[in-house]
């Protein structure tokens, strides 16, 4: 569907594929290409596996952080419920100490006795106002007690939960870094130059998965991902996507990171709709965001501002914008409109994977900004260089 869908938009299907890792195969290397080939689909894919758990760890964290924020709020509400219940306890106790103190005299005898008649009524009369009061007292303070009680329960259910929480984030790390080393371990099996031939494959996503994948010096400028924005919102008909325009050429080699005037000002293929003026500044602030953190480290639950993993960018980039996305790609997967990839326009979010563990924005030119997995750094990839799941427009 993908493949379908990807010809649809003038996307190339060969996205993001690279030359083999290594040579023509001959009866002196087929072995030595063979093993090599095996350790880089394994390493490949414990990075992916790391992605998965990175936004794993990344929700986990998320959910401590709220529930650490709504057990401060618990503490804050049940200290004043309990003095609210201290001050209604204390003004009863005087009230019963008064009725103590009256009880051995009947109201009939006290009229009776009374050197002023008219005065003791009027003190009845004052008396029944009280007892309204401390009624509502005795409702304030037992209304203070249940509420108190059912927040002390409650904030226990939640305490154990944060400990629960804490505890996945122990185990999250646990299997990143077990994933992590045993791709190291992997890779260091390895000869020098089966090492070589495999860390380069890696690093231009030679096995398909996109976890790595770079782009020459000659990637587009920002100037140009600007102006391929602000052409389709002022209402020009997108032109047909030309051999060039197709992310499976990407950035030429020849191609100067400067492009041409006509070069950028030709509309992005999928956007077959023009932007508000505001959607327009509001997704120029995005990308702007997103290129100017390229070359910065991928660090798995990170949100910035020198260091990334691929929600945490897409969130930085967003809010720079003064749109929130939530914290994860599965969240961020469902924070917006999803369009066709044969509509996708600069800004959107194309979220990778069946189970939706990796996100990128799309920039334009058939190019994602994202970051892509530990030991890389945020950068460009074609937009079809890694399983696309779907395509979301952020609410704006």
């Amino acid at each position: 569907m993908v493949v379908s869908t990807l010809a649809a938009a003038g996307f190339a299907v060969g996205v993001g594929q690279a030359e083999p890792v290594s040579g023509p195969k001959t009866a002196g290397n087929t072995a030595s290409a063979d093993g090599a080939e095996a350790v880089e689909r394994q390493i490949a894919d414990l990075y992916q596996q790391v992605d998965a758990d990175s936004q794993a760890f990344d929700a986990t964290a998320e959910r401590i952080a709220q529930l650490q924020s709504v057990l401060a709020g618990d503490g804050w509400r049940a200290a004043q419920l309990r003095a609210q219940l201290a001050s209604a306890s204390t003004g009863l106790g005087r009230v019963a100490a008064q009725q103590y103190r009256d009880a051995g005299m009947s109201p009939q005898m006290a009229l009776v006795f009374a050197a002023r008649p008219e005065s003791y009524l009027e003190q009845a009369g004052v008396n029944d106002r009280l007892a309204d009061i401390v009624r509502r007292r005795v409702v304030a303070a037992l209304a203070a007690q249940q509420a108190l009680t059912t927040l002390e329960h409650e904030s226990a259910t939640r305490l154990a939960e944060l400990n629960t929480a804490q505890i996945q984030l122990a185990v999250h790390r646990a299997d990143i870094q077990a994933r992590l080393d045993e791709a190291r371990r992997r890779l260091d099996g390895l000869g020098t130059a089966q090492r070589q031939r495999v860390t380069a494959a890696l690093a231009r996503g030679a096995a398909g998965d996109g976890l790595g994948t770079t782009v020459s010096a000659s990637a587009p400028s920002l100037s140009s991902l600007i102006q391929g924005i602000a052409v389709p919102s002022a209402g020009l008909t997108p032109a047909a996507p030309s051999a060039t325009d197709s992310p499976s050429a990407g950035p030429s080699a020849s191609a100067s990171p400067t492009d041409s005037a006509s070069d950028a000002a030709k509309p992005d293929p999928g956007a077959t709709e023009p932007m508000s003026p505001g959607d327009t500044t509001r997704t120029i602030k995005a990308i702007s965001a997103a290129y100017s953190e390229l070359g910065r480290p991928y660090v798995w639950g990170a949100t910035g501002p020198d260091q990334f993993d691929c929600s945490g960018l897409t969130q930085h980039a967003w809010a720079s914008a003064g749109v929130m996305l939530p914290r994860t790609s599965q969240e961020q997967a469902a924070a917006g409109t999803s369009v066709p990839l044969s509509d996708i326009r600069p800004g959107d979010l194309v979220i990778y994977y069946p189970g939706d563990t990796h996100v990128g924005m799309y920039v334009g030119q058939g190019m994602v900004i994202h970051a892509p997995r530990p030991g890389s750094v945020v950068q460009f990839a074609p937009v079809a260089s890694m399983p696309i799941d779907k395509v979301v427009r952020p609410m704006r």
